[in-house]
């Protein structure tokens, strides 16, 4: 009965220190988690982007451009005839920019916008309609300024609510990666301005030297796609829930142990 009782002891010491290398494993496993979703990090072992100028978007085939013409020129803005105006000396439409990257003004014929920033085409449309109205001022906007993203970083068209959104300021606005988005391949899919193929680029948004790099801004028409982490086990688990479930068990199990001891 003696021998007995000390192998059942034995035993339940290997099952403790089994659950107890899983338990630190798991721990482990959490830190390292953490180091794979946290920003900014200043680890030279992450991918090192080199800084890159800001480049304005470039007006392309199907963007719709909303067109202000100002001007104290009554029958100058008449050209532009919006009846639901109702601003004294001015109008706004919007204007689909044709597969040749021209749009049709009213009495201005065709101009070509695509390849132009939104201020350079508000300059040459501008020069185009001095001959009717020598104080016109022209305000151009990008109406489809839309970005999307995908995957595991959300789900959903947003508004460019300023010209320099960064990265950071477009993944908030979806509230985030989800708990299994991939934080270290991360791609946009961005609209060719020559047309053809749209380009890809793939960066980690981890690394500190993202900020000011040809990543950091987004743009319209951007398509943002965040991956899945691989991996079928560790992707989806709340670690501090994990933990605490096998700490749990472990202390049921000593209580089953202590149980077995004590008769």
């Amino acid at each position: 009965m003696e021998h007995s009782s000390l192998m059942f002891t034995c035993n339940n010491h290997k099952i403790i220190n089994y659950l107890a290398v899983i338990v630190l494993l798991l721990a482990a496993n959490s830190c390292i988690t953490n180091k794979s979703n946290t920003y900014l990090q200043e680890d030279l072992k992450l991918p090192q982007y080199e800084k890159a100028e800001y480049s304005y978007y470039k007006i392309q085939p199907n963007d719709e451009l909303i067109i202000r013409l100002i001007s104290v020129n009554e029958e100058a803005t008449a050209i532009f005839n919006i009846s639901n105006s109702e601003s004294s000396g001015s109008n706004s439409y919007n204007y689909r920019v044709y597969d040749d990257g021209t749009i049709d003004l009213p009495f201005v014929s065709q101009i070509n916008v695509a390849g132009l920033t939104i201020r350079e085409a508000a300059k040459q449309i501008e020069a185009r309609l001095k001959d009717f109205a020598p104080d016109a001022m022209v305000k151009v906007a990008l109406a489809n300024d839309n970005f999307y993203i995908v995957g595991e970083g959300g789900r959903g068209a947003y508004q460019l609510y300023k010209e320099k959104l960064n990265i950071f300021q477009a993944i908030s606005l979806s509230g985030d990666f989800f708990k299994n988005g991939d934080r270290k391949h991360v791609r946009i899919i961005r609209p060719n301005p020559e047309g053809g193929k749209p380009f890809i680029k793939e960066f980690d948004m981890r690394t500190v030297s993202i900020i000011g790099s040809e990543f950091y801004y987004v743009q319209p028409n951007d398509v943002i796609y965040v991956s899945s982490i691989k991996g079928d086990f560790f992707k989806v688990q709340d670690y501090s829930s994990t933990l605490g479930t096998f700490s749990t068990s472990i202390g049921f199990l000593v209580s089953v142990i202590n149980l077995g001891l004590s008769f």
